[in-house]
């Protein structure tokens, strides 16, 4: 009888090791879970979002609905969301600064502490929890991969990350459009003000603003002095003459009722408009010979701005442009005020190879070290599609992870990553923007092996094909072929070889997602790019063949484009003869 009860009690005894193995090694577990989420009710915004998205996708992986508890005290196994006073207990660990982005995750015992600064840390740590831990990847801002997996074992872990760029912006359709979509990806600026669940971000007011803050169809007929001198006549289709004490005055006047009704931009621009027409006065040529050329007598100009408005608004930075006549920095003893951002631009290099690798950048180079200088903030805008048809490829992937490095050992406070931003889609956009997202983050990432976790995840069945056209855009550059923003079909990286194995290729992953109008949509979008190059290069020949037909059928169907791309094919329709 003894013998009965005592193998009974080390069944028993057993039975709840088991039970307790499984609860501390298993965050979940065929539908079940001990864990419960803990923030603490004095939590910021954005953790009690991480909170609530962080019981979301795991329901949505598991099946599993953890409850959310703001008892910092409570039992059992938990996932401590943000720095609380619990988590200072377990880890000794000293809080993080508010604005710090970095963040942590760590098991202690049987629980799981993800925690970062209150603003955006711990949010980024919660997200790139889901991400590598459980497989969650937010592709577009309509499609998220959430894969169902029935359990996780929680091991033993202590990870910890920090971003490599300051302010990253991903200047891509999507991103632009979807601030959570951003978020996601740990990008912390956006194109105007965003605030709400996922946070404040960084936001950086104007481009090319001389024409915003004086405004020919305001002043031109009454002060017409305040505009360049071009080709011997003061013009509205130009600049500012900067030498007119007047008109800087207005502009200060102008740029501070700006600060004052549009606060919270960290950044302020007052720069050039987009044309090549500096003011030719003899007074504004005096500053150009003065300040050692173009970016000089700018620099004057938006020091003695930023000196006024630095009176009223101390903690405002202003900022301009180095771009295209003001790209190489003064040659003489000037240097930009502490408070002016030197927004640097790239729009004339090659973007086939990375800036430091190809010679045809030298100058950027050298302009980027004469910078680096004399200012003491640098932010980049950098360039990533081809601006005379968003359809062709722009096989530039390569350089991505090469470029955020340097512009990280150049010590910049920023990148912007210009992509075709205003149209729903172009070559790759799908996959450009994520990769942008996740190489402003951290840049010392393999760029394929990202490629092949986004093409997995997004186009399914085709997705082998679809990875095989990726690698044969890139196999289009070699060290001898060049291309730049403006990029078009007539380049020699477009090659008929080229473009026969792409749509062989292309042919293979439609057949593989036949059935599938979803993933159909997302192979067709790349199908465009070789229908659109082969019409460009033989319009008579495709027209003949359907190639035109086709290319025009997927530009239709799809709703999302047929705005902006109808237009262009019907443009270029004309302008071959093809009507």
């Amino acid at each position: 009888m003894k013998s009965n009860i005592s193998r009974f009690l080390t069944a028993a005894f057993l039975c709840c090791i088991s039970i307790y193995v499984t609860a501390a090694d298993y965050l979940f577990d065929n539908g079940r879970s001990s864990y419960t989420i803990i923030v603490d009710a004095n939590a910021s915004k954005t953790e009690q979002t991480a909170a609530r998205e962080l019981q979301s996708y795991i329901k949505k992986v598991s099946g599993v609905a953890l409850p959310v508890s703001n008892n910092l005290n409570a039992a059992g196994a938990c996932i401590l969301v943000g720095y609380n006073s619990r988590v200072a207990a377990l880890t000794g660990a000293t809080q993080p600064a508010a604005d710090d982005e970095g963040f942590r995750w760590q098991t202690i015992g049987t629980n799981l502490l993800i925690y970062g600064g209150s603003h955006r840390g711990t949010m980024y740590g919660v997200f790139a929890f889901l991400e590598k831990e459980l497989g969650v990847h937010w592709l577009t801002s309509s499609v998220t991969h959430t894969p169902r997996t029935s359990s996780y074992e929680l091991r033993p872990m202590n990870h910890a990350e920090q971003p490599v760029i300051q302010s990253r912006l991903d200047f891509c359709y999507d991103a632009l459009r979807h601030y959570d979509w951003s978020a996601h990806h740990l990008l912390n600026s956006h194109y105007g003000l965003a605030d709400g669940a996922y946070g404040k971000a960084l936001a950086y007011w104007g481009i090319h603003t001389f024409e915003q803050l004086i405004a020919p169809a305001q002043y031109f007929s009454t002060h017409p002095e305040y505009f360049s001198v071009y080709k011997g006549q003061r013009s509205d289709k130009a600049q500012l003459c900067l030498s007119n004490a007047a008109m800087c005055r207005e502009l200060i006047k102008n740029l501070k009722e700006i600060i004052r009704t549009k606060p919270g931009y960290w950044c302020y621009d007052v720069s050039q408009n987009d044309n090549r027409h500096p003011c030719e006065c003899r007074a504004c040529q005096r500053l150009v010979r003065k300040y050692g050329g173009q970016s000089g007598a700018m620099l004057w100009f938006v020091n003695k701005v930023a000196a006024e408005v630095k009176k009223e608004f101390p903690e405002v930075l202003i900022g301009t442009f180095a771009y295209q006549y003001t790209r190489q920095a003064p040659k003489s003893n000037i240097r930009p005020a502490d408070n002016v951002v030197i927004r640097l631009c790239n729009i004339e290099c090659c973007m086939a190879h990375p800036l430091e690798q190809c010679e045809q950048n030298r100058s950027f180079l050298n302009d980027m070290n004469d910078w680096r200088r004399i200012a003491r903030r640098i932010y980049i805008w950098d360039y990533t599609t081809g601006f005379r048809n968003y359809l062709l490829p722009f096989p530039n992937f390569k350089t991505l992870a090469a470029n955020y490095q340097y512009f990280k050992n150049s010590n910049v406070i920023g990148v912007m990553e210009e992509g075709a931003h205003d149209a729903p889609w172009s070559e790759f956009s799908e996959l450009k923007q994520w990769m942008i997202a996740k190489l402003l983050w951290n840049p010392y990432q393999d760029t394929d092996s990202l490629a092949q976790v986004f093409i997995n995840a997004y186009y399914g069945k085709a997705a082998s094909q679809v990875f095989q056209y990726y690698q044969l855009c890139q196999r289009q550059v070699t060290p001898d072929r060049h291309f730049s923003v403006k990029l078009d079909w007539k380049s020699p990286i477009f090659t008929d070889p080229f473009i026969v194995e792409g749509q062989s290729v292309l042919k293979k992953a439609t057949a593989a997602v036949a059935g599938d109008a979803d993933m159909r949509k997302r192979v067709d979008r790349l199908s465009a790019q070789l229908l659109y190059l082969k019409f460009r290069r033989s319009p008579a020949v495709s027209s003949a063949d359907g190639t035109l037909k086709e290319l025009r059928q997927i530009v239709k169907s799809d709703s999302t484009v047929l705005a902006e791309f109808g237009y262009t094919i019907d443009k270029m329709l004309k302008d071959t003869g093809y009507h």
